[in-house]
């Protein structure tokens, strides 16, 4: 729908902070009767209530150029007289991997019965001083980490609010008139917000806080107007003085975001144990690598009376960023070698901030030496949080003590309140919840507490049957809410996903009362059309276990994951929306993440990696996924329209990747190479086999697809160019005394590793045929010995790809039962993104979009049904049972869900029964 918008983009005329500002907005008016429509956008994002009512959030992520807005029927909301619509904003200030930095605002227009409404001067802004703006980023992918000071709050969502003494907003722009183009309506359902309680009560326990924890935000001081998450090389310090009373032992507790190596008075911090010394000691933390975030996190465990100041005696800053210096030359090959060639090379502070002397620093490693340096620079307040809400709680202490409870089943079901007493000495108490699978969404509760009571979240993902936590290490899963006195209730505007949650009181002066902790599960609305059930148990729980991760990673766009970083990676969606369609078969997800995908090449000469995303990055093998993925968007969903709008995306696209092709006729490129989490040979710079075969396969899917839409010379050339590219692969990448294609070239020579993941794109892709495609096949089933062999769920998607093509069912069904009946024994609810071993621990993050494979194939190939023409037209029923004796379940096409029911007794003969929608045309395959 399209809107003339009237009204101008508005903000606060007060101070706001530079990063994660939040803005409130008012806007009284008079109602009637009659519809209500209000149509909404931000940058960055909002939270709208009416008359003191959650409303909802947004606005989705999109390119500044392609922003969207929402639209709300208020009707239901308004009552006759005056009304208030209330919205508070959150400006990031800063880029995510979701998120372009661009200037903030609000846009609204409410559109009643002969009366518009719009953004201008009569709305009423104030800043929102409950959100403490310095606090830890959550991670570079995602925003800060949430603390709300309800101390600071008042009720300023109602209409009874004097909001007299808030300021009138101001106009910045006109509604189309800055960066924010193209607005256009979200195109895709709102979230759902279905609550979740917790299953079980894990333990209860007594708590210490360490008692120094510094958060050290550096970024500003080394490129202070870059508002990218691109990689940044540095060579810098972070620097303290502490005095402490007397000499003293002290335990430095590892946390993510440490330094790379701390020293102390000159000597390097073994083992996380160092002596102070009565007096000042110096405290040198190096900094001198590529890294996406510079913010660092320094724990000290020792006496409450250790004092910090940069400067010691001067007093000041309590931290500071010494340098940056000079690149040397090893740091600037990094740069010149490195996967992104957005990477910035931090310059020099000063011209006496050169690498040998900064070299000469580490090597003293003392403090009080060079404090009134050029390149000695102490750090503002708003670069170092007070307080960072995970690191405080990962590094607690357990002690000795009861924590006494009334009614703690209360949270569990909810409807009665729970009594935390306060700990008779004083200390924090805590309690671990098990909310019984992996859920996403904001937190809510209800709090009777005093004032200045600490509410903290410590979230995670999985406990291991051999009892290992594993915490959400490189990022804040975290956040905290202080009390105001009395009762008062509270829902977290972010999402966050886990499965266990430590709710940590801090602070406790009086007895607690908690009501309805819970978690609001927020996803895009799932139909849950298709089903699946078979003779094996197994089978069918990992078909459910694929379909529910691929529900946690779905939101405004795929994701790769609830928790670490919900980004819209490029290659995980292509599997992801597979899985989707066979799931619930509703198209409109899958085409806005395409979309926005193409909309990347307004930026980049191949589509992006993840997007929309403030580190420009590409990886090959992503964007050929992509374009794949454009073809089976047209097959599955037979949208000529839309399929029409991305096929220019491809074209592109594919006009990119000619400039990449190099004189032998190989795709040679300088980027992130990235295929498998698997020790590859795939170097930055060059020609990599792997991603050269995809170049085939997407070539020859996108011909298929501009077949089916027009045909004619493009589909030609492209098929053209695609068998160009696999002659010069086997001309030049065929090795002969290894019988199998190299993983790479380097220095125009074969390189010595050989994968099973090369061999299988290679057979998948066409390029390998005759003797040398039987050569793959043996390599792919059997990899012999010092062949990379699959590193995560990922690249057997494709490897099940392989089996699938090959007809070996038995191999097929054998392998999900081992890798994926794997993670079920281990008691995933949800997929992991790899397997590191069977001993340790076992992945990073525990929901995984991409490793959904085996629910997308057990549909199309064990079940059997996958389409022959566009949108289902002529469809195929193709069982392949392996060893099972009976299957039955349901697709959905665009035309209504086939139902298969299909019966494989031994010695007998085949039985399938088959219910079509009407119009489509059912091909039928039996195995026998």
């Amino acid at each position: 729908m399209a809107i003339r918008w009237d009204g101008d983009w508005v903000w606060s005329d007060e101070a706001t902070p530079k990063r994660n500002a939040f803005v409130r907005f008012r806007r009284m008016f008079d109602y009637t009767s009659g519809a209500a429509t209000l149509h909404l956008t931000a940058d960055a994002r909002y939270v709208l209530y009416v008359n003191g009512v959650w409303i909802g959030q947004g606005p989705v992520r999109a390119w500044p150029g392609h922003w969207r807005y929402d639209s709300y029927d208020l009707t239901p909301y308004l009552h006759p007289g005056k009304n208030v619509i209330a919205v508070r904003v959150l400006h990031y200030g800063d880029g995510t991997f979701q998120y372009i930095i661009a200037p903030p605002g609000l846009l609204a227009q409410l559109e009643m019965d002969g009366q518009t409404i719009v953004s201008d001067a009569n709305w009423k802004a104030s800043p929102d001083a409950a959100f403490v703006a310095a606090t830890p980023r959550i991670g570079i992918q995602q925003g800060f980490e949430e603390q709300y000071d309800a101390r600071l709050s008042d009720d300023w969502t109602v209409a009874s609010f004097d909001d007299t003494p808030w300021r009138s907003a101001v106009a910045l722009r006109p509604a189309l008139g800055g960066p924010h183009q193209n607005l256009e309506d979200r195109a895709i359902p709102f979230l759902t917000a279905e609550p979740i309680l917790p299953q079980r009560i894990v333990k209860l326990e007594v708590v210490r806080s360490i008692s120094h924890r510094a958060t050290i935000s550096i970024k500003p001081y080394l490129v202070p107007n870059d508002l990218t998450t691109n990689y940044v090389n540095l060579n810098a310090y972070v620097a303290t003085q502490i005095w402490s009373p007397e000499n003293v032992e002290i335990t430095l507790p590892s946390s993510h975001g440490a330094p790379s190596a701390i020293k102390i008075n000159g000597a390097l911090v073994k083992d996380g144990r160092a002596s102070l010394k009565a007096g000042w000691n110096s405290l040198l933390g190096s900094c001198h690598h590529a890294n996406h975030l510079p913010e660092y996190v320094v724990c000290i465990d020792g006496p409450e009376t250790l004092k910090f100041s940069a400067r010691g005696d001067a007093g000041g800053a309590p931290w500071a960023v010494v340098g940056p210096f000079a690149l040397n030359a090893a740091d600037r090959r990094k740069s010149e070698t490195f996967m992104d060639l957005t990477i910035i090379s931090v310059p020099q502070v000063s011209d006496e901030a050169t690498s040998e002397e900064g070299e000469r620093i580490w090597e003293e490693g003392l403090v009080e030496g060079i404090v009134n340096r050029s390149y000695f620079q102490e750090m503002r307040p708003e670069h170092l949080p007070l307080e960072n809400v995970f690191v405080q709680a990962y590094t607690d202490k357990v002690v000795a003590g009861e924590v006494r409870t009334e009614r703690l089943d209360g949270l569990l079901s909810g409807s009665d309140w729970t009594t935390v007493f306060p700990d008779p000495e004083g200390r924090d108490v805590r309690i671990l919840l098990d909310f019984g699978r992996e859920i996403v969404g904001p937190h809510k509760f209800e709090i009777i507490a005093s004032e200045g009571t600490i509410l903290d979240t410590h979230n995670f993902e999985f406990i291991q049957p051999d009892g290992l936590y594993n915490f959400a290490e490189g990022m804040n899963n975290s956040f905290r809410y202080i009390c105001r006195e009395g009762r008062q209730s509270y829902q977290t505007y972010l999402r966050r996903g886990f499965q266990y949650s430590y709710l940590i009181l801090r602070n406790l002066q009086d007895p607690v009362k908690i009501k309805g902790f819970q978690t609001l599960y927020s996803s895009y609305p799932q139909s849950r059309r298709g089903t699946f059930a078979s003779s094996d148990a197994k089978l069918d729980r990992i078909w459910q276990v694929g379909a529910d991760t691929m529900r946690a990673c779905a939101e405004d766009t795929y994701t790769d994951c609830p928790s670490y970083e919900q980004v819209h990676w490029v290659g995980d969606a292509r599997n992801e929306a597979l899985v989707d369609w066979v799931v619930n078969g509703d198209p409109r997800l899958w085409y806005r993440c395409l979309e926005q995908v193409g909309q990347s090449l307004d930026r980049s000469p191949l589509t992006e990696a993840q997007v929309p995303s403030s580190w420009q990055n590409i990886i090959p093998v992503w964007s050929f996924l992509w374009m794949r993925s454009c073809r089976e968007y047209m097959l599955f969903t037979g949208d000529r329209a839309g399929a029409a709008r991305l096929l220019k995306f491809v074209a592109r696209n594919i006009e990119g990747v000619a400039t990449y092709i190099n004189a032998e006729g190989l795709f040679d490129i300088h980027s992130w190479n990235l295929f498998d989490w698997a020790p590859m040979d795939t170097p930055n710079i060059g020609v990599v086999t792997h991603q050269n075969c995809m170049a085939v396969l997407a070539l020859r899917d996108a011909a298929e697809l501009s077949d089916w839409l027009d045909g004619g010379a493009q589909a030609l050339a492209w098929r053209k160019m695609a068998d160009t590219l696999s002659d010069a692969i086997n001309k030049y990448l065929w090795n002969e005394e290894t019988m199998a294609y190299t993983d790479c070239l380097r220095d125009g020579a074969h390189s010595k590793v050989y994968s099973q993941q090369t061999q299988t794109v290679a057979l998948m892709s066409g390029v390998a045929s005759g003797a040398r495609a039987e050569r793959c096949r043996e390599i792919i089933h059997s990899p012999p010995d010092g062949f990379v062999r699959a590193g995560s769920p990922f690249f057997e998607f494709f490897l099940l790809e392989s089996f699938q093509l090959d007809e070996r069912d038995q191999d097929f069904v054998d392998t999900i039962r081992k890798d994926w009946g794997f993670m079920i024994d281990m008691g995933a609810t949800t997929f992991w993104e790899m397997w590191s071993g069977r001993t340790g621990r076992l992945t990073r993050s525990h929901c995984h979009g991409w490793s959904s494979a085996p629910t997308y194939f057990l549909a199309t190939h064990v079940l059997g049904v996958h389409p022959l023409e566009p949108g289902f037209k002529r469809v195929a029923i193709e069982p392949h049972p392996a060893d099972l004796t009976w299957c039955r379940g349901s697709v959905p096409t665009p035309h209504g869900n086939i139902h298969v029911q299909w019966e494989n007794p031994d010695g007998k003969p085949f039985v399938l029964r088959v219910t079509a929608p009407e119009g489509v045309e059912v091909v039928v395959k039996p195995p026998r």
